[in-house]
């Protein structure tokens, strides 16, 4: 076996897909037996180090789990073919498997903290292309690929990724701190580099302390000796201050506004510990008979999300269109001397209500509904609560995705326009007793449709203030492969 496998190695390290397929022939489970080794010099791995595309090719089509298998070193053939300047074996591995991106090697150092590592912008940017989930992972040491950057003086792979970070608003990553404590801005000054903290200081605020409990200037004074005075300089006129100068750590406006929500719903809690300690608030009460309070806990399945959605954005739909074109259509004229039909005039039980609504039934107005019946009130009341409930569902479904921004948006702009079309075409006189008996309800009936996905998404934001998320660790997960 020791012979065969020798044998594969070297027809791996002089791209002889022929000899290759002959070893095959002669053992089928070869490869098999290889790959159950948990770390493993494949003969993948030996096919990139000699840049044989070629072989390199027949082995991932043979034996695709190769392509994630990591040597002794902790290297996965992603790795080597970075190290050694292969570029097209690297743009052929990410074409075929974008996840080979977020494999750890030694360290937990995956191909684009390496990229960033060895100032290579172009492949950079190509695995934040082919995989965005690989900016939020982690080395051994929490540093995302900025820190690894910033250590390594690639200000090249530095600028692609404040860039990246940039344009798809995820400057959050910024703030994310490292074993040390130190987010991106305090890694630049603890490094010595002025360009790149002139570059940062616009996205973080310099006098946030870290975790341990310093400012971007207390970082500055402790090695002074070993700065450039240009660092010094850059903070002062950011308004940098001592973390005895500035106790108090600043929020900026967005973090103000979520802070103040949160107060004002759940009550303010200096820890996680605090909140959970205390009762429940009026609100989370209401959640938890409604079956919604354990949302954030127990992920509702994607399977089951499709279909909740699908119902909900049909009833909202059909209850919709019913608002647009109700039953019996508009009038086309106008014309306030012919009263609708009465169908219920036999009918004793409905008669003072009948007789009390009468004139107001007489409407004969073009664009109005021709509904003339006394169930009309009921037609918009179990019409409107459906649709407010559809939407409600819409958008709890939606919290927390990445376009629930946009979703919520559109759903609200579609609630207006439900609102405007009920207020032009129903036959309700202002100040008439349907009037008072629909349009309050209406617009109760919507502002509770918001009122709940509000909880929920500032119970989230909660949990996310006071829990671990606020000093964030990142992605820690082996992609599947």
């Amino acid at each position: 076996m020791d012979e065969r496998l020798q044998r594969l190695q070297n027809s791996a390290a002089e791209g002889d897909v022929d000899t290759f397929f002959s070893i095959l022939a002669e053992d089928p489970f070869v490869l098999e037996r290889i790959d159950g080794m948990p770390w493993a010099s494949t003969p993948l791995h030996t096919a990139v180090s000699g840049e044989k595309i070629h072989f390199a090719k027949e082995i991932v089509n043979l034996q695709p789990s190769f392509a994630s298998k990591r040597d002794h070193l902790g290297r996965s053939p992603l790795h080597l073919a970075l190290e050694k300047g292969h570029g097209e074996l690297v743009t052929w591995l990410i074409t075929s498997d974008s996840d080979l991106v977020r494999v750890k090697g030694k360290g937990m150092l995956t191909p684009l903290h390496y990229a960033a590592q060895i100032d290579d912008e172009k492949n950079l940017a190509d695995f934040l292309y082919v995989c965005p989930s690989s900016i939020k992972d982690l080395t051994a040491k929490s540093e995302t690929a900025v820190h690894v950057a910033l250590k390594s003086r690639s200000f090249k792979a530095f600028n692609v990724l404040l860039g990246w970070l940039r344009h798809f608003d995820q400057e959050e990553i910024l703030r994310w701190e490292d074993e040390e404590g130190n987010n991106a801005l305090y890694t630049a000054i603890s490094e010595n580099q002025p360009e790149m903290v002139k570059l940062l200081i616009r996205y973080l605020d310099v006098n946030r302390k870290n975790s341990k409990g310093w400012t971007a200037l207390d970082i500055f004074h402790d090695r002074r000796d070993s700065l450039n005075a240009e660092v010094e300089r850059i903070l002062l006129c950011a308004k940098a201050k001592r973390a005895s100068q500035h106790p108090e750590p600043r929020l900026n406006y967005r973090e103000k506004f979520e802070t103040n929500i949160t107060a004002m719903f759940f009550g303010y809690h200096s820890s996680l510990v605090d909140y959970l300690r205390e009762k429940l608030p009026i609100v989370e009460k209401i959640m938890k008979n409604m079956m919604v309070g354990d949302r954030i806990i127990n992920r509702v399945p994607l399977k089951v999300q499709n279909v909740v959605l699908v119902v909900a954005i049909l009833t909202a739909t059909a209850t919709y269109q019913a608002a647009l074109v109700p039953p019996g259509g508009f009038w086309q004229d106008d014309d306030q001397g012919k009263a609708p039909r009465n169908n219920n005039n036999n009918n004793n039980f409905l008669g003072s209500y009948s007789k009390f609504t009468m004139k107001e039934r007489s409407q004969h107005l073009a664009g109005h509904m021709v509904l003339g019946s006394i169930y009309r009130l009921d037609f918009l009341h179990c019409n409107t609560v459906a649709f407010a409930t559809s939407v409600c569902t819409i958008l709890i479904v939606t919290i927390g995705l990445r376009f629930s921004k946009i979703v919520a948006l559109s759903t609200t702009l579609m609630v207006i326009a439900y609102c405007i079309a009920l207020t032009e075409t129903a036959p309700f006189r202002i100040g008439s007793v349907s009037w008072y008996l629909f349009y309050p309800f209406m617009f109760i009936v919507g502002f509770v449709a918001y009122v709940i996905p509000l909880f929920l998404f500032v119970r989230e934001k909660l949990l996310k203030f006071y829990g671990r998320e606020q000093v964030s660790m990142g992605s820690l997960e082996q992609p599947k492969m």
